[in-house]
């Protein structure tokens, strides 16, 4: 009896116990097999993140190893996936971005929509960079307008500014349209007709309530499509804002809990160790573009990477990025990382050192600005470039007015309507007249050629009547009725003779004008790492490409640097140092070498390349050499270089434009004896060349400082003779 009663309660005990495994089973297959991979996600969402750590990026040095460009620390506001809600979400984003832009902070969006806060409506914006479309246009239509006959009476008609400025409107306008057309097949909005119905199928895709108004909606709304284009997942968070004050990482450590799922991380920050300087050049960063992420992942490129947008950072990329590290932190359901579960570091990218002297980078800037403020006022243009004779290294570019790359983003819209385009690259991009700096480019195709010798002379008579329908005077002659009398080409050079290269011009032919100077390099890419113009030579293939008719008289205002001869300061100063290299053309350039930070090794080096050659008999070198110096001594230059205790060479030009006063221009070389350094400056509209040659001279005298510590109260000039000039 007892035992048949134990084994009853031995069988209820047994199967209660087989219940409780079996239900053990059923339950762990049920979250290891059936729910296994979703409850793992989960899990590794909520405790684990794995995300890069960004490198920083390679530093830009000038020639003596001082920082151009370089990097810092700086906070980032980031967002971590965690598990949310669409209003949790949503109403994190508008409370974040509410407190970013209370401090100044930029928001990292590249949403094409924005808020008219004027007229109360969301519209498009792309960016499109007015400021150069505007330059553009000008080039294009100096480019193209045909050019009136020399043997015409010249009249003062050009670009009408008002007629630019509608064209520019206009192109905006056809582009923006083309870019909405491309964002809204590729997004599918084709089907709705208003931007506003545009707003709201977003509003509903992003679920944004109703309680926010439509400009806090936008704001919402840009985040979350910026979110979505970067795929924001739990291993690849959304920096939201970059570089952010430190009010900004107290407030959101203060009230952490109203930010669920945002972090503040430390990351290298670019900038720029002397402000403004070189900006044109050093260029700038940002953040990938959605269509150049396309191209770009491939190399390894994450959607939220930092890269170089335009000039040396740009040029310099595949050698400034370094490679991202990575870590591994365990996170807090609220997003907060409680520690470092496992980490990489990054690896910075590779130093570059350019030609530039910082020095005399900063002396030039200052130089320009000063006479061009002086000589027009401040809303004045212009460039200048100092190049290396011996190698083509670029030791100084400047234009002016330039930028701050730093706060390039918050003071984009001003730039973009600054009429004077401080965007715009005059050095590179602004073709100008040559005016006489073009001299002695004649002077040596025609001693080259044989026409004349260092010792020929030319009568100038005042009037050149050679033809019957155009017939020229020399500016002396014009203005006081006086000549130069019987000269030779240094003599010609020294008083900027126009008779004398009138002559020479007809008997050269403009050919060979053309010939030598495409030897030279007018009219020819310079070689520099940068995008540039390559500028004009006159021909009479050029002005009837350009819908013009080329006149036998149109090679004497050519060969004195007027008719339809545009190029760039660069160009300029290459043709000069082609000239001191008695004709060996070295390309110019921006870049020495690229290093390695840890081993130190050179994985760049640019020689000097020789772009052509056509070799300058040393008799007739010196006899153009002989004019250049005249020039500064007893000529146009004088009055700029009366001082120096080195010796200089160079060449005043003044060139008319329709629309203000003249275009100015020096170009020039020191030391004499044994060249080192040319030269050109362009002035826009400064009327008197003396402003041009200023600038030469101080940058010249900051030049031999640098080169030469110690003054010396020895004074080297000669040639003290007063001659007439006639600078045309």
């Amino acid at each position: 009896m007892d035992n048949n009663i134990l084994a009853r309660r031995f069988i209820i005990l047994f199967v209660i116990l087989a219940g409780l495994i079996i239900a053990c089973f059923v339950r762990l297959f049920d979250l290891q097999v059936v729910k296994g991979s979703g409850y793992k996600e989960q899990a590794e969402q909520r405790l684990i993140r794995a995300y890069s750590v960004k490198a920083p990026r390679g530093e830009i040095v000038d020639k003596n190893g001082k920082p151009l460009v370089a990097n810092r620390m700086g906070y980032i506001v980031q967002f971590q996936k965690i598990d949310t809600t669409d209003a949790e979400l949503n109403e994190t984003i508008y409370k974040a971005v509410k407190l970013v832009r209370a401090y100044d902070g930029e928001i990292n969006t590249d949403f094409p929509i924005i808020y008219n806060e004027k007229e109360k409506i969301p519209a498009y914006d792309f960016g499109l960079d007015e400021s150069i479309m505007k330059n553009d246009e000008k080039n294009r239509k100096k480019d193209n307008k045909n050019k009136s006959s020399a043997a015409e009476e010249k009249e003062a008609s050009s670009d009408d500014e008002s007629e630019v400025d509608i064209d520019v409107e206009k192109s905006i306008v056809e582009k923006q349209n083309q870019m909405m057309t491309e964002w809204e097949a590729e997004n599918k909005l084709n089907v709705y007709s208003t931007l506003r119905e545009i707003v709201q199928h977003f509003r509903e895709k992003y679920k944004v309530d109703e309680k926010y108004t439509e400009q806090e909606a936008l704001e919402i709304i840009s985040v979350r499509y910026a979110m979505a284009s970067g795929n924001f997942s739990a291993n690849n968070p959304y920096a939201l804002a970059s570089d952010v004050s430190e009010e900004t990482v107290q407030q959101v450590k203060e009230r952490s809990a109203e930010f669920p799922g945002i972090n503040i991380e430390v990351e290298p920050i670019r900038y720029y160790a002397e402000g403004s300087m070189a900006a044109h050049i050093l260029g700038r960063t940002g953040k990938i573009y959605a269509e150049e992420y396309q191209e770009l992942r491939e190399k390894g490129y994450g959607m939220n990477d930092i890269i170089g947008k335009d000039g040396l950072e740009k040029v310099l990329e595949d050698y400034l990025k370094g490679v991202d590290g990575y870590k591994s932190v365990e996170m807090s359901r609220a997003g907060g990382a409680t520690q470092i579960l496992e980490s990489q570091p990054a690896k910075s990218g590779k130093k570059a050192i350019l030609t530039l002297d910082a020095e005399l980078q900063k002396a030039m800037e200052a130089s320009l600005q000063k006479n061009i403020t002086t000589a027009v006022n401040r809303s004045g243009a212009g460039a200048a470039i100092a190049v290396d004779v011996k190698s083509g290294g670029v030791l100084a570019m400047a234009s002016y007015p330039s930028y701050d790359p730093a706060t390039f983003n918050e003071k984009y819209s001003e730039l973009l309507k600054a009429k004077s385009n401080p965007l715009f690259n005059r050095t590179l991009s602004g073709t100008y007249s040559p005016g006489s700096t073009f001299k002695p480019l004649t002077a040596i195709t025609g001693l080259e050629e044989g026409i004349i010798d260092p010792k020929s002379i030319i009568v100038d008579r005042g009037k050149y009547t050679y033809y019957d329908s155009y017939q020229p005077t020399c500016l002396i002659y014009s203005s006081t009725g006086a000549t130069h009398g019987a000269i030779n080409v240094s003599e010609a050079i020294g008083v900027s003779c126009n008779y004398f290269f009138y002559d020479l011009g007809r008997q050269v032919g403009i050919e060979k004008l053309a010939e030598y100077a495409g030897y030279f390099g007018l009219g020819k890419n310079t070689g520099i790492e940068l995008p540039e113009n390559t500028g004009m030579m006159a021909s009479p293939e050029n002005r009837e490409a350009n819908g013009g008719i080329w006149y036998p008289g149109d090679v004497l205002q050519a060969a004195i640097g007027q008719s339809d001869e545009m190029f760039t300061p660069a160009q300029l100063a290459s043709y000069i140092t082609t000239v001191l290299n008695r004709g060996k053309r070295y390309g110019l350039h921006l870049v020495d070498r690229v290093e390695d930070y840890e081993t130190k090794e050179t994985i760049l080096k640019k020689e000097p390349e020789v772009l052509d050659e056509h070799e300058i008999s040393e008799e007739n070198y010196q006899a153009v050499k002989d004019g250049m110096r005249r020039v500064v001594t007893s000529g146009t230059a004088k009055g700029a270089f009366a001082s120096a205790k080195y010796k200089v060479g160079g060449k005043t030009g003044t060139a008319q434009v329709s629309d203000g006063a003249d275009n100015v221009l020096f170009v020039g070389f020191a030391p004499y004896e044994d060249p080192e350094i040319v030269v050109a400056v362009v002035i826009e509209h400064g009327a008197n060349s003396h402003f041009a040659a200023s600038v030469a001279r101080e940058t010249f005298d900051a030049y031999m400082k640098i080169k030469n510590p110690e003054p010396t109260d020895k004074k080297t000039d000669d040639d003290d003779n007063d001659t007439e000039e006639d600078d045309a």
